[in-house]
């Protein structure tokens, strides 16, 4: 399985959190959790005009998503579709934020942190991304893909691996089955990735 089908998968982990009783149970709360966290790491692009380029991202995570509020997101999914989502996140608060070095950064909205059996964390996180003017005046695909989402296994102490993928499309096929399709490039690798508070 390729980086881009581990991520597709790993994402789906997070964000639907398999819908059984036992990994419900199993996703951390912001008190549990270890929250709030900041982490570090460069990212480096892995295909098309981004192969080989990299920028350093900081990454905190400040709180988490609710299983109540995870099946909220998942039944306007079904109902409304990506435009539903994104309405519906767009009024959710901030539970991290995304910065690549010497920028603010974007907001994020979702949250899910699932423990890993060696004591380390699942971290999924999941957010509407701000539509530019280019794309509005172009009229160019990306406007369909409405969504970015950052991936992170980290063990016990902090550090590990991850993945950022900041134009997604997220929807559920004909089959009732979540799909998660990238626009145009592999996610972002994120490497040297650690916890630094």
């Amino acid at each position: 399985m390729d980086a881009a089908k581990r991520l597709i998968a790993l994402t789906l982990f997070g964000l639907m959190a398999l819908s059984s009783a036992a990994a419900q149970s199993a996703a951390a709360t912001a008190e549990n959790a270890g929250l709030p966290a900041q982490y570090a790491a460069t990212a480096i692009g892995q295909g098309g005009s981004m192969s080989g380029k990299t920028f350093g991202v900081t990454i905190y995570v400040t709180g988490v998503t609710s299983d109540e509020e995870r099946q909220q997101y998942i039944a306007v999914l079904k109902e409304k579709g990506p435009d539903g989502l994104v309405r519906a996140l767009g009024n959710a608060k901030d539970v991290g934020r995304i910065a690549p070095t010497g920028s603010v950064g974007t907001g994020v909205r979702y949250v899910r942190i699932t423990p890993r059996p060696d004591g380390g964390q699942h971290i999924v996180m999941v957010t509407d991304r701000a539509i530019t003017m280019a794309e509005l005046y172009q009229g160019t695909r990306s406007r369909d893909y409405p969504f970015g989402v950052v991936v992170m296994n980290v063990d016990k102490s902090g550090k590990g691996t991850g993945s950022l993928a900041p134009v997604v499309k997220i929807k559920f096929n004909k089959k009732g089955e979540l799909e998660i399709e990238h626009y145009g490039q592999k996610p972002w690798r994120l490497a040297n990735l650690r916890r630094e508070k």
